[in-house]
């Protein structure tokens, strides 16, 4: 059997959702914290708006303010 796939959510610096949810954990709480740790979203306007998103998402799901 293959690996199971990755899912990426910042192909300019190849994040993963799962990262993200993992930094969340974490404690992250705040986009500006994450880019600092991890470059999602400075490369390209695009991946900016499409990781905001999702992060936002991702917290509220596991449930951090």
């Amino acid at each position: 059997m293959g690996k199971k796939k990755k899912k990426v959510i910042c192909p300019c610096f190849k994040i993963t959702k799962k990262e993200v949810k993992e930094h969340i954990k974490a404690g992250v709480t705040n986009y500006k914290e994450l880019q600092k740790l991890t470059n999602i979203g400075t490369k390209c306007s695009s991946c900016k708006k499409k990781t905001k998103k999702k992060f936002k998402k991702y917290k509220d799901k596991l449930g951090v303010n």
